[in-house]
């Protein structure tokens, strides 16, 4: 079975943008009122509703900020973005301005940055990666030297591997909602498994570090403007090295086997490191299985957690899914239980919004 091209032939009709409400233009208004730097806004644009934060571009005459805010003031991912933003020198990140507390009620966080007019890679076309492709080695590898980060890939993934425990991510209610609708032992039988074969492969993997990494590949980790390529979620940056991050792209981008090849080739001689298959199919192992546990354990909050109610978050995750398919069938478990998976992820969003 092939889903590559999940959504060919079909229309979907997907709730509109209502734009930025009153509530929202009144916290962002509250934060810049007590930021450091004084900025008149032309024009505020939600970018993107995360787990961790809200993403908002905000435009003041040629000048163009990035200000994310969380209502979960002890959010440590979103904390972690802070202070990598602050530590990160590279001028493909976005420029530090200010940080902090604002109290709106309860307490919120927020980070304001300043950036340019850039677009997602995701929304833009991830054949301009291809296109542009020696200007994105180089824009990366900048990124990778200009900072030091403490907290190590290692540490991330183990970090992962506990958020992903089924049984502490979903209450007795929603479980039950689950077990009416689908199969919560088997989704946690199936994730249980992946997350032990990481475990596995973990244990085997070296010490060894190009640098800073990404750590992870959202929707809103890799932008376009022009010819150059910002990197703008830093929640997962860390020390580590750049093959689990080609692995991530490759996987999250649906990107073919000429590119993955000439990304290992281009990036190790651009960090002037030895180029190692081998190395990196451990590193891809890790996140070929990673990702797997993420389209599940994603698909599943966002219909039994928020209710369906983000259905732009829930397509992306089916058309990254989608993307990776093929490569998802190499893993065992996987390949063992695709048509659950496959249902399970795909055939209730895809029902309720195809029009054709």
């Amino acid at each position: 079975m092939k889903i590559s091209s999940i959504f060919k032939d079909r229309l979907y009709s997907l709730p509109a943008s209502q734009g930025i409400n009153s509530v929202e233009t009144q916290i962002i208004e509250k934060i810049l009122s007590q930021c450091s730097e004084d900025i008149d806004i032309d024009k505020i644009s939600l970018v993107y509703i995360e787990e961790d934060y809200d993403f908002y571009k905000l435009e003041s005459g040629d000048r163009i900020f990035d200000l994310k805010f969380s209502l979960d003031y002890d959010s440590v991912k979103f904390k972690r973005e802070i202070k990598n933003v602050k530590n990160s020198k590279s001028i493909f990140s976005t420029r530090y301005i200010d940080s902090g507390e604002v109290k709106i009620g309860d307490k919120l966080l927020f980070l304001l940055t300043e950036s340019s007019h850039s677009e997602p890679l995701f929304d833009y076309g991830r054949s301009q990666l291809t296109r542009e492709f020696h200007s994105f080695c180089g824009c990366y590898v900048d990124f990778s030297k200009f900072a030091n980060y403490r907290i190590t890939y290692k540490t991330l993934i183990k970090d992962f591997l506990l958020e992903s425990d089924m049984s502490s991510c979903f209450d007795a209610d929603q479980i039950s909602f689950i077990e009416r609708n689908s199969d919560f032992g088997k989704s946690k039988m199936i994730i249980d498994c992946l997350k032990s074969e990481i475990k596995d492969q973990l244990q085997n993997l070296p010490k060894v570090y190009t640098g800073n990494i990404l750590g992870d590949i959202s929707k809103n980790s890799i932008f376009v403007t022009g010819d150059q390529f910002l990197f703008k979620d830093l929640r997962y940056a860390c020390k580590g090295h750049v093959y689990s991050d080609i692995a991530n792209m490759v996987l999250f981008l649906g990107l073919n086997q000429d590119v993955e090849r000439s990304l290992i080739k281009d990036v190790s001689a651009k960090m002037s490191i030895e180029e190692d298959r081998s190395l990196y199919n451990d590193f891809y192992q890790i996140e070929l299985r990673k990702k797997a546990i993420q389209y599940l354990l994603q698909y599943l909050k966002e219909v039994y957690l928020y209710e369906s109610s983000r259905v732009e978050t829930i397509m992306n995750i089916i058309d990254s899914f989608s993307q990776s398919y093929n490569r998802l069938c190499k893993i065992p478990i996987f390949r063992d239980n695709r048509e659950f998976i496959t249902k399970n992820i795909t055939e209730p969003i895809l029902d309720n919004n195809s029009s054709s």
